[in-house]
């Protein structure tokens, strides 16, 4: 149970109390965003594994892995309500509701799992009825028909993770990314080369090495739940024949507005990535290789989210509205922080961070430098801005609060940050920079309301439980 707060206070007790959350947020952060980084680095080592079959594998390569994880994405948005339920559980000191969300939740993701196997599964399909370049659809349907076998993994996985985080046993994830990592870089060795004799299937041989990765990170949790002392004493993977409707109906309810929030803003990225490949294969690889590096970056402030929503519901569950949102706060600032430093980075070194997916020096991948070289300064731009608006929607689910985030990012993404993409780069004519340009406009309108949203409504809890005192 966490200790109370009060509004009033001496500022040394004040600066203890945050310097104490910062160290709470950064313990509980740091294997996170540690797992994050592993799991993203497979993502770059895909791209830098297929860049070395030329720039239109690459190009495959980056649009059948948004493709591919997209459907995966929303059902893992659904599954963050194990983290924001368990965590109000914890707080309130109710070990047993704990365990009937970590259970119902897996029963959640087989639920999802099915729908997202089946949507997977039809858009090559579509993207061939839409008139997409054959060769690239033909490139990229291998990867994700073989791609798919890892989905029910995942999720299980997910759901699994998100349990552990509630209790703050966040190590072992680090390590199931890294030794996923080695087994996709090996897969990919194997499978996209034709190594030791095993079939070269080009950009297909992803596909192999991201099923294979799912399974392995499964297994090596479903272990650890088990043995683990803190988390076997819950027993979640006891008993698990029989569902639970009305748990399973608040994960639901609260699950599915972050599902459409990570839609909304996934949807940004791969419209963005179609409409790359209606200017020229070059453009499309520019844009994997920026969109990579900036999903490296992305992937602390993520994690610093995923610690918001477990440590702003704690304390929202034990009654401590003033530690919820201090909580909100420091995650805020730390996000911010970190992105302005890897917003410098690509702003200061941009040849060397694209010289990491593609030869520079190769006169065939000139295309392709060029557009990265003009869209990579405002990424570094929206970096700031993509850190405001994750760490403040994680925030606003330590609250529950879920729904009014999925207007807003809609409101962002799409009415904003679509909008002005689409007219900044085909009525105006600006290409790839003004995809860019939309982007950065539309995070920064999402960031500023989510953190607008989160002031007001943690303000409103504390002044609620003021009157109530």
């Amino acid at each position: 149970m966490a200790e109370g707060s009060t509004i009033t206070g001496s500022a040394s007790e004040n600066r203890g109390r945050w310097a104490a959350e910062i160290a709470a947020t950064v313990k509980l952060a740091a294997p996170i965003a540690l797992a994050f980084l592993a799991e993203i680095a497979i993502v770059v080592a895909d791209a830098v594994m297929a860049g070395k079959l030329g720039e239109d594998a690459i190009a495959a390569e980056g649009l059948g892995a948004h493709l591919l994880f997209t459907p995966q994405l929303l059902a893992m948005g659904v599954l963050s309500s194990v983290a924001a339920l368990g965590s109000h559980a914890d707080g309130a000191q109710d070990s047993a509701m704990v365990t009937r969300v970590a259970r119902q939740g897996l029963w959640l993701a087989t639920l999802l799992a099915i729908p997202a196997v089946l949507i997977t599964a039809t858009i090559p399909s579509i993207l061939t009825l839409a008139g997409y370049n054959p060769n690239l659809v033909g490139m990229s349907a291998g990867m994700i028909y073989i791609g798919i076998a890892g989905i029910p993994a995942l999720l299980w996985y997910t759901a699994l993770r998100n349990f552990a985080t509630v209790l703050h046993k966040t190590r072992i994830v680090v390590v199931i990314s890294l030794v996923s990592l080695a087994v996709a870089i090996f897969s990919n060795w194997l499978f996209l080369y034709g190594n030791w004799g095993a079939p070269k299937l080009g950009v297909t041989g992803v596909g192999v090495s991201w099923a294979l990765a799912s399974w392995v990170q499964l297994a090596i949790m479903a272990v650890y739940v088990q043995r683990e002392r803190v988390l076997a004493a819950y027993r979640v993977l006891n008993d698990l024949l029989h569902p639970d409707g009305r748990i399973l109906k608040d994960l639901f309810h609260v699950g599915w507005p972050i599902a459409m929030s990570y839609a909304f803003e996934t949807g940004l990225f791969l419209a963005s990535s179609l409409m790359m490949a209606r200017i020229s294969e070059a453009a499309l690889a520019a844009h994997t290789v920026v969109i990579s590096i900036s999903s490296v970056s992305y992937m602390i402030p993520y994690g610093i989210s995923q610690a918001a929503t477990v440590r702003v519901g704690f304390y929202s569950g034990a009654g401590d509205p003033v530690g919820a949102r201090r909580a909100g706060f420091i995650a805020i600032l730390l996000a911010c922080i970190w992105m302005v430093f890897t917003g410098a980075l690509m702003v200061l070194l941009p040849h060397q961070l694209i010289g990491l997916y593609i030869d520079i020096t190769n006169p065939a991948n000139a295309g392709a430098l060029a557009v990265a070289l003009i869209i990579i300064p405002i990424g570094a731009l929206f970096q700031v801005v993509d850190g405001l608006q994750t760490s403040a929607i994680g925030a606003l689910r330590g609250l529950k609060d879920t729904h009014l985030p999925m207007v807003i990012c809609f409101i962002g993404y799409w009415v904003i940050g679509f909008g002005s993409s689409f007219i900044l780069t085909f009525p105006l004519d600006m290409g790839a920079h003004g995809i860019w340009l939309g982007i950065f406009v539309g995070l920064a309108a999402s960031g500023t309301m989510l953190t607008l949203r989160f002031q007001s409504l943690s303000r409103r809890h504390v002044s609620r439980d003021a009157d109530a005192a």
